[in-house]
């Protein structure tokens, strides 16, 4: 494993994620109904593209491609 490229991934990801889990908690003060009305449709569309952003991640990190007329890679 390169040294220089596995601390420089750590450094990035550390950095993302955390931007990541302060976003969603702020996503999540969206729940408050004393603040805001929503649907049942409308908070499981944000949650199905949650999960299929997820999806492509995972995707990306197995290191297949997201789409391809060709082969199955």
């Amino acid at each position: 494993m390169d040294e220089v490229k596995h601390n420089r991934f750590v450094k990035v990801v550390e950095k993302r994620m955390e931007v990541l889990i302060n976003d969603f908690y702020k996503l999540g003060n969206c729940a408050s109904r004393v603040s805001y009305d929503y649907t049942e449709d409308e908070v499981n569309m944000i949650l199905d593209e949650l999960e299929n952003q997820i999806a492509i991640l995972k995707e990306r990190f197995a290191g297949r491609k997201r789409f391809s007329l060709g082969s199955d890679e």
